[in-house]
């Protein structure tokens, strides 16, 4: 009974969206960039992250990109926490998270194809809030595509750092020769790379 109830819930949330929603991904290149570990200086924005300057050793340029899915998930899920319909609030909000996880997959499937012909490597990407990089440089990041031209869907950077829509990310793909170690195009799982302790939401395959 309880199995079956979550799957609706679970269905509703992928039809709602798929009938409501407006998912997007943009992506911009940088070629300019300096290393002073801990601060890589992209585009002259400063960005400071010791992981980030680690990556772009090897580098010689970067992708930055925006994948967001879209303000109508969020205001579905307020709209179910104002009527105290707490699980679909909660299957909402986690659709709109996979929604963004499976645009930044998409992105780097699409970006190591297009570095392959180049004759080169898309390196993991990295965002502001991972370990070591502070949330504070979103605007930064956010700086570099709003340079290249608008962004094909509604986004913010919030004085505190945070996206809005929340359910968005900013990332930073470092591109570098053919060859470089960590580099496996075809490793496109996020928590093979991330770089978080413990974490709870680790898929089973590397837990530990």
């Amino acid at each position: 009974m309880f199995a079956d109830e979550m799957a609706g819930h679970a269905a509703w949330a992928r039809d709602w969206y798929a009938a409501h929603g407006r998912p997007w991904l943009c992506a911009g290149a940088v070629e300019e960039f300096t290393v002073a570990d801990p601060v890589v200086r992209l585009g002259g924005r400063p960005l400071t992250s010791r992981e980030l300057a680690r990556r772009f050793q090897a580098a010689h340029g970067a992708v930055v990109v925006a994948a967001s899915a879209g303000p109508e998930a969020e205001a579905e899920a307020a709209r179910c926490w104002a009527n105290d319909d707490e699980d679909r609030y909660f299957f909402m909000e986690a659709y709109a998270a996979a929604v963004v996880e499976a645009l930044l997959t998409e992105a780097r499937s699409r970006l190591c194809a297009w570095t392959a012909e180049r004759g080169e490597v898309l390196l993991p990407h990295y965002s502001p809030g991972y370990p070591g990089w502070s949330i504070a440089d979103q605007a930064s990041v956010f700086s570099l595509l709003t340079a290249q031209g608008a962004m094909p869907g509604p986004l913010e950077v919030m004085a505190s750092g945070m996206l809005q829509p929340k359910k968005s990310q900013l990332a930073v793909f470092a591109v570098a020769p053919a060859g470089t170690p960590g580099a496996a195009t075809a490793d496109l799982v996020p928590c093979r790379h991330c770089a978080l302790p413990r974490c709870g939401f680790r898929r089973e395959p590397f837990q530990g």
